[in-house]
């Protein structure tokens, strides 16, 4: 985590000149539905941050009133699947191993940079699956935003990219944090059937043996639900990303498991964290978002028209 967020700092510095010119405060963008979303200008710094204010929405828009029903779904879900964590454990690895997807993390070092592994990528169905939860899944959509954005002087593509870096680093403080309060034990770690807790272990013994203490929630799960959230709110016409992303998060789910990094129960936390970040996180990067009445054959209509001197002719009439 540590080399990424150097990375990402690196290419923020690099992507600050990104619109910086441009003359106009914000910009709209009309969908075909009518659906109209309006961006403030990006900014790097700015984006930088709104960390501490977005995630003080998130915090604030999880405990309110309407959010309370979703909390007791997350508590019940979560104790329910403590209960089975072992039996799902053990039945995820009998079916990863008759569809040959290995439990081992076969993930290798692509990229070192002064006998320092700055990269590690998949080597093969398993690693690959695992690291579509990887924090380099969000630093490379969010250059590929940032270089849209900048070619295309497209300021929705650009705050996406910003949200999307901006996502990876609240998501992982908030993660983080939780690991370290809850302290429990990764299967492949496990010294009883589904994990011990360990609660609040020092910052030497955490660092030291992590695969004791960080497994919820998690945070893979949460950095790629973050992800899916961010672009389908900035992209609502795109259909096709929810069910796509969706998919992508129960693939990576599915490995988690398998390879014993984490048990099914470290899952409903992990989801409602990355989608409630995200939620906040877009929402707080467009300055307006309604939806207007577009012209449409329904809402434009013709009839006989009659004149109060008895003419006749044809009337059209436009419901807005």
């Amino acid at each position: 985590m540590k080399n990424i967020t150097t990375s990402l700092l690196l290419l923020f510095a690099l992507c600050a000149p990104v619109l910086h010119a441009q003359e106009a405060s914000s910009r709209t963008y009309t969908l075909k539905d009518g659906y109209t979303l309006t961006y403030a200008r990006p900014g790097l710094w700015r984006t930088i941050g709104a960390g501490p204010s977005d995630w003080g929405l998130f915090v604030k828009e999880s405990f309110k009133k309407e959010s309370l029903p979703w909390l007791a779904a997350i508590g019940a879900s979560t104790l329910i699947l403590i209960e089975y964590d072992q039996k799902i454990f053990d039945n995820t690895q009998r079916l990863g191993k008759k569809l040959n997807i290995s439990r081992e993390d076969k993930t290798k070092t692509y990229l070192k940079i002064g006998g320092v592994s700055v990269f590690r990528g998949p080597s093969d169905l398993g690693s690959a699956l695992y690291f579509l939860g990887d924090g380099w899944v969000n630093l490379g959509l969010f250059g590929y935003f940032e270089t849209y954005g900048l070619i295309k002087k497209d300021w929705r593509a650009a705050q996406t990219g910003h949200q999307l870096a901006e996502g990876l680093l609240v998501t992982g403080f908030t993660t983080q944090v939780m690991k370290r309060v809850s302290g429990r034990e990764t299967p492949r770690a496990a010294t009883a059937p589904r994990g011990v807790w360990r609660m609040f272990p020092s910052f030497k013994d955490f660092q030291a043996h992590r695969t004791r203490y960080d497994a919820f929630p998690s945070g893979h799960l949460a950095t790629c639900m973050m992800t899916v959230t961010v672009i389908a709110e900035n992209y609502p016409e795109k259909k096709y990303i929810k069910p796509l992303g969706y998919a992508l998060v129960g693939a990576l789910s599915f490995q988690m498991v398998n390879n014993g990094v984490h048990w099914a129960s470290d899952y409903p936390l992990g989801l409602a964290l990355g989608y409630g970040i995200g939620k906040a996180i877009s929402s707080g990067g467009r300055t307006a978002a309604k939806r207007t009445s577009p012209v449409t054959a329904s809402s434009i209509r013709f009839a006989p028209y009659l004149s109060p001197e008895g003419a006749v002719g044809a009337g059209m009439t436009y419901r807005f």
